[in-house]
């Protein structure tokens, strides 16, 4: 594998789209196209990922004919596909017919074993009933206001609300029937009517079988008529849905009373009971019948940590014949991938993380810091920040979830007469404060024992810690639940407990920390990114390099992403922000000047200071945001797209922090105050005259930044990951920011015009455009180093090895070498250019080890020669070196 382009789907950019750009994927040297879902989703979704039909090709993208299509034309290009397949939940709605079948039979239906319904909960009114959280009113407002009505279609009666369908249970059909009844007293299908009545009446809701039979006779009955469905008082219609299999509530009640498992929070993602073998096989045909073809290299396995049991389905996917499956998965500080997982590898989060650490500058940690502590007075641990947020994140959004895990837990203490006095609130209470204190996502229990104990205990004793005067006994009962079997007869409830408890700890974890704490806290915004540990300023070099050295030999093809539709900075947004680890004096300087300029303009609109109502943490992830995206002599027209992608961005994140605003309680006010204030700030002379002097610097270095991020990520271990349009400069914010459309034909007009350099490269030329910050220069490093790796596949799948340095300023430079197929690759990457540019690095020295040390090298760069067993910064033309033994 060469590399890797990840492309999202929509229903604008379809298959053919992606068969007309062909040529230009071939020509700039990626081997694989990696797909956004491409299975049936919800109406209108511009992601995928809410799938309705996990074996039905998305008609909106041009169906299975596009699909093999766009496949036998990849193939003859030289390129095969990866695909992103979502096992972990499903979209609810209107076209799920699945769905609708649980709906209409509750535990009944065929397919009820799907979808994970808790049938049993602990609130009585919701036996046997779903939870659908998708009012925008109380329910008794919508009754009273007749918000609710009636549908017919394909011989089966809805409920309707604004453009929501929902099943009604065929043995609650006789309320309608009975009142359409009347209205055809006068025609042939009376009686026809009345025997179709007669029959609904004598239906009990278990019966299947009966009532399917029974909706055909309705469908040719409705063929016949035009049905006009009668309108309900609100007492029928309340009557009504009191029978049904399912209960509509406000969505404000999700967070505590919801009785199926979702995708994090979102109710309209309900969870799959993927480690059913009946369910896999289920819903995995239409994968099946794809892995056959060559053109499937594999598949992206999206959220495997919400799987009840991700080494069985891993294990699912090669019996299914899948060649290669990639996972979604945040790796902790420490943690790799478990040993039985049959996998190539992750998507490349940890990678991620590893090149801005890796070039974040060490000095600026302790400055950037003091800086973020006089701005905001008050600053709460990161750990504290974490700890807080998991807890919000139980006790509001995923209350529901942690009150049905206490509820087992409850249930196996009564079990055992040593135990039964623990009470329900201080089971809850206790097993929060486990999770809250999780260091990891998640474990993989039955599987690897003694790396779960070692988690699950240091997550007990961090717990007891933190709340010493509560009953520590309880925590002690949880650990052993977790990790010791107990009495045979509750082995099975315990097993359940255990495999919900590890489903639930990962959505509070994400939740908690990157869609919270990574609002909050935001000393050094270059950090808080997916997989990211912003408690860690930096990636010690020795660290990066025994990460790199552990892909190649353990996962040669992980991918290696520097972005991804669900970053939370694009590539280059990020080594922006990893240039203020140089600048600290000038960025206090700066965001000091530009506070006060915020305050003035707010003075100038309000008696009142902006800062008495907005949290330091929105301004100052403002202010960094501001200085990274600044665009550099921009005009008019430019200004203002940069202020709707601020407000766009800033709404998010406000919500996201839960500190004055959020999704569920919107603070229309205080957005407002953040939406002004964004606009003066752009559009603001004075401002502009602030940010712009810092906001050169900070692009000049990032810039350096830019192309030292390329390299590393074209010949360290692993297969580089291109996330759609990032071969030029990615400036992007967080989604839907980072899913705009792409300009593809000024890239391909571009990787036209550079033929002539990638065939003969030289050093002159790279470095005006380095000088320039020209673009071109990405985008030559990447074609380049993609034909690289193609001319010598052997280098890259060989092994790595770091070298030695020496000199003064040797920790300017990162060197290593790839080595394969009797030839060797020496990369040399210099970082901190800031500190750098101060510096003689002339001669900062790379010693090679005694079998390189008597070959020549050409680099290729430059195309250069040079000779000898000691190599200097001086030799090298450019600030990088890439060089080839001959």
């Amino acid at each position: 594998m060469n590399a890797s382009y990840r492309l999202q789907l929509t229903p604008e950019f379809t298959f053919e789209d992606v068969r007309r750009l062909l040529p230009y994927f071939q020509k700039l040297g990626v081997s694989h196209l990696y797909l956004s879902p491409i299975t049936e989703a919800r109406l209108g979704s511009t992601h995928g990922y809410d799938v309705i039909d996990h074996n039905r090709v998305r008609e909106a993208f041009g169906g299975r004919e596009g699909l093999e299509q766009l496949m036998q034309e990849a193939l003859a290009h030289g390129l095969r596909l990866i695909l992103d397949f979502v096992p972990n939940h499903a979209g609810v709605g209107p076209r799920n017919v699945l769905w609708h079948d649980v709906l209409a039979y509750g535990p009944h239906a065929p397919h009820a074993g799907l979808f994970d319904i808790d049938w049993n909960p602990l609130k009585p009114e919701l036996k046997n009933k779903v939870l659908l959280p998708f009012l925008g009113a109380p329910y008794g407002q919508v009754i009273d206001e007749g918000g609710f009505g009636l549908a017919y279609a394909g011989g089966r009666f809805y409920l309707t609300y604004f453009d929501n369908r929902f099943a009604l249970s065929p043995a609650t059909y006789p309320v309608i029937l009975e009142k359409l009844l009347p209205l055809f007293e006068r025609t042939d299908a009376y009686f026809d009517l009345k025997d179709l009545l007669e029959a609904y009446e004598a239906l009990e809701p278990h019966e299947v079988e009966k009532a399917e039979g029974l909706r055909v006779r309705l469908t040719a009955l409705a063929e016949r008529l035009e049905l006009q469905l009668p309108t309900l008082t609100p007492q029928e219609m309340h009557a009504l849905l009191e029978r049904q299999f399912f209960r509509l509530a406000h969505w404000q009640t999700a967070g505590f009373e919801i009785n199926y498992r979702r995708f994090f929070d979102i109710n309209e993602l309900v969870a799959l009971h993927m480690e059913n073998p009946e369910v896999f096989w289920a819903s995995h045909k239409l994968l099946g019948e794809l892995a056959t073809s060559d053109a499937l290299e594999g598949v992206r396995i999206d959220h495997i940590d919400g799987l009840f049991d991700p080494q069985g389905y891993l294990e699912g996917l090669k019996a299914l014949g899948v060649k290669k499956a990639w996972v979604e998965k945040i790796l902790a500080s420490g943690e790799v991938l478990p040993e039985g997982w049959i996998t190539a590898g992750t998507s490349g989060y940890e990678f991620m993380n590893d090149v801005v650490g890796v070039l974040t500058y060490p000095g600026g940690e302790e400055p950037l810091l003091r800086s973020y502590r006089r701005f905001m007075g008050t600053v709460k641990p990161y750990a504290d920040e974490v700890h807080d947020a998991k807890r919000l994140v139980m006790d509001t959004s995923l209350a529901g979830e942690l009150a049905r895990l206490a509820n087992e837990l409850d249930r196996l203490s009564e079990a055992d007469y040593r135990t039964r006095d623990f009470t329900l609130p201080s089971l809850q209470e206790a097993l929060a404060e486990v999770i809250a204190a999780f260091p990891r996502y998640r474990t993989y229990l039955p599987h690897d024992p003694e790396e779960a104990a070692k988690i699950i205990t240091e997550a007990v004793e961090a717990a007891k810690r933190r709340n010493p005067a509560t009953e520590l006994s309880v925590y002690d009962f949880i650990r052993r639940c977790l990790l010791e079997p107990g009495p045979e007869a509750l082995e099975e409830a315990r097993k359940a407990f255990v495999g919900r408890f590890q489903q639930y700890t990962a959505p509070v974890t994400a939740k908690g920390i990157e869609d919270t704490t990574f609002y909050r806290y935001v000393p050094y915004i270059a950090r808080n990114e997916v997989g990211g540990e912003p408690e860690h300023f930096t990636t010690p070099l020795h660290a990066f390099h025994a990460h790199a050295r552990f892909r190649a030999f353990r996962y040669p093809e992980n991918l290696l992403a520097t972005a991804t539709h669900d970053h939370k900075r694009g590539e280059d947004t990020r080594m922006r922000l990893v240039a203020l680890s140089e600048l600290s004096e000038r960025w206090e300087e700066t965001v000091t000047r530009v506070h006060e300029r915020a305050q003035a303009l707010r003075r100038a609109r309000s008696t009142a200071p902006f800062t008495s109502s907005a949290p330091g943490s929105d301004l100052y992830l403002l202010y960094q945001t501001l200085v990274a995206l600044w665009p550099q002599g921009a005009d008019e027209r430019e200004r203002e797209t940069l202020t709707e992608r601020l407000l766009g961005y800033m709404e998010k994140a406000m919500r996201e922090a839960k500190l004055r605003t959020s999704w569920l309680n919107q603070n229309t006010e205080y957005e407002e105050e953040m939406r002004t204030l964004v606009r003066e700030l752009v559009s603001d002379p004075e401002a502009a005259a602030i940010i712009e002097p810092l906001a050169a610097e900070v692009a000049r270095l990032g810039f350096h930044n830019t192309l030292a991020q390329t390299i590393l990520k074209l010949t360290t271990p692993g297969v580089p990951d291109f996330y759609q349009g990032t071969e030029l400069l990615d400036l992007s914010l967080v989604d839907p920011d980072n899913r705009r459309p792409v300009d593809y034909e000024v890239r391909s007009a571009m990787i036209d015009a550079l033929q002539a350099n990638l065939a003969a490269p030289d050093a002159d030329t790279l470095r005006g455009w380095m000088a320039a910050q020209d673009p071109r220069a990405k985008l030559f490093l990447s074609a380049f180093l993609l034909r690289v790796r193609a001319q010598h596949p052997e280098l890259f799948s060989g092994s790595y090895r770091e070298l030695e340095v020496a000199g003064e300023g040797a920790e300017h430079l990162i060197a290593y070498a790839r080595e394969g197929g009797g030839k060797a690759l020496v990369v040399l990457v210099t970082r901190f250019p800031g500190h750098a540019a101060a510096r003689d690095l002339s001669g900062v020295s790379v010693t090679l080890p005694e079998e390189l040390a008597e070959r020549d090298w050409l680099e290729l760069l430059s195309s250069e020669r040079l000779e000898g067993g000691v190599l200097t910064l001086g030799d090298l033309p450019l600030p990088f070196g890439v060089l080839l033994s001959q």
